[in-house]
């Protein structure tokens, strides 16, 4: 497997969602990404907010179909939330208590720490203000 990009919800459903508004430049990103031989690890916490959210936004039928994709897709890596990462998820949750960062935003931060991430396929700032580089780049 090439090089990871932490694949955080933002990301994921943009590209899947073609109704999203960073839905062209998601594609294009990760087109880039995988035509560079990356590849993408996410969390079962990121899977749960991507078909949560898009059953919202779309309907069960799209949120089935993008889980599957998801769940079926030889680039993109699942890892799971462990006692571990989940107690260092929750030490950066406090620690970060003034830029309002989500307790799954932090799983995701202590699972990048894990692996030794530095970029997310993400369009949440929280990645950048906490020193991560958000692909795609923006100016």
């Amino acid at each position: 497997m090439g090089r990871l990009v932490f694949a955080d919800s933002s990301g994921l459903i943009a590209k899947f969602l073609e109704k999203d508004p960073n839905h062209t430049a998601a594609e294009e990103e990760m087109l880039r990404l995988v035509l560079d031989g990356r590849r993408f690890l996410t969390t079962n916490y990121i899977f749960d907010e991507v078909v949560t959210r898009t059953r919202r936004l779309a309907g069960f039928p799209w949120s089935r179909v993008i889980g599957e994709a998801i769940l079926s897709s030889a680039l993109i890596r699942k890892a799971f939330i462990d006692a571990e990462q989940e107690a260092h998820a929750w030490r950066l949750y406090l620690k970060y208590q003034e830029q309002d960062l989500s307790f799954t935003d932090a799983t995701s931060i202590a699972v990048m720490k894990t692996y030794g991430l530095k970029e997310a396929f993400s369009f949440d700032d929280d990645f950048r203000r906490l020193g991560f580089t958000l692909l795609p780049q923006r100016t």
